[in-house]
């Protein structure tokens, strides 16, 4: 399955890759999912290694253009740094690496001057100037920053039942489905799991997924936890905008801002209060966002067929 008019494209998140293949009319031919590919955070060799499997995966490995989007980037990769990186993995006539926001903001399929908000594993505003440069805010990791962040409402959250344990704070029953979550009988056996780096940052990211369902369920702690990463959150895409127009288009994306509709609302009605009222989801994903790019270093426009054909053939099988 050969065939210099397919096209790669591909998001590489901080936790999970995915990658999508297309042919020039925006129809799905096939995609695959695997690791992190930052490889800042998994190192080269195992950010390869995933890339790796992923294209196998596949079982295609030639294309007219590839456009990888990655969070280890924040802005477009080196001549060097692509090759050291894709070397020998697949073979195509143009090759683009850049960050994982990159390509969010190509999904947006706006030309000129618009904004992404990223809410995954980790967190960070991106925006495209009116002369095509990108200015940023956030995406400082989960050891300086991430708030509003997946890893950073799973960590809160774990740090809440803790000290619920200890009747430091306010009841909550994020203590019982930590301990379910963690299969452990005891709260203070967090303590070897975490110290002996026995958690990856995807499992604590993924407790956010418990607290928000304890959130919907009514609980006080879970609500003021996600309400306040939702302000942090907003304070980073404010930061960004400052001197924005109004009317820009903001995108939101990430699991966080698709599956928890309450840390959305909190964060859409702070934007709408501060005067940014054109804030959605983006309605394709990031890594169509590399696929809308590779279309266009091609010199193929995005016309409306194209999309009805990838919205039909892919964005459909996703709901």
């Amino acid at each position: 399955m050969n065939n210099p008019s397919y096209f790669l494209g591909v998001d590489g998140g901080g936790s999970k890759t995915t990658a999508v293949v297309f042919n020039e009319k925006g129809e799905f031919i096939c995609s695959a999912c695997g690791e992190s590919i930052n490889y800042y955070s998994v190192g080269l060799e195992n950010a390869r290694l995933a890339m790796k499997n992923i294209i196998d995966n596949l079982n295609i490995k030639k294309f007219r253009c590839a456009v990888i989007g990655m969070s280890a980037l924040n802005e477009r990769a080196s001549a060097e740094e692509t090759e050291r990186f894709c070397s020998d993995l697949f073979d195509s006539e143009n090759i683009i690496m850049d960050s994982d926001l990159f390509v969010a903001l190509e999904a947006m399929d706006i030309k000129g001057e618009c904004a992404a908000i990223i809410s995954g594993t980790g967190s960070m505003a991106v925006c495209r100037n009116p002369d095509g440069s990108i200015s940023h805010t956030g995406g400082w990791g989960y050891i300086l920053g991430d708030e509003g962040s997946g890893y950073s409402i799973g960590l809160n959250g774990i740090k809440a039942a803790i000290r619920a344990a200890e009747n430091c704070a306010p009841e909550t029953t994020l203590l019982e489905e930590c301990l379910d979550y963690f299969s452990i009988n005891n709260i203070y056996d967090l303590i070897d799991l975490y110290y002996e780096k026995k958690v990856s940052r995807k499992k604590t990211a993924a407790f956010a997924r418990l607290v928000s369902k304890c959130c919907e369920n009514g609980d006080t702690v879970c609500k003021n936890i996600i309400k306040n990463e939702a302000e942090q959150l907003s304070q980073t895409a404010l930061g960004l905008l400052k001197n924005k127009n109004k009317d820009i288009a903001i995108g939101l994306w990430g699991g966080v801002f698709q599956n928890n509709m309450f840390f959305r609302h909190i964060f859409t009605d702070i934007m709408n209060q501060n005067g940014f009222i054109n804030v959605k989801l983006i309605d394709f994903t990031p890594e169509i966002g590399a696929i809308f790019a590779g279309y266009k270093n091609s010199g193929i426009k995005t016309v409306d067929i194209i999309k009805d054909n990838i919205k039909t053939t892919y964005m459909s099988t996703l709901l």
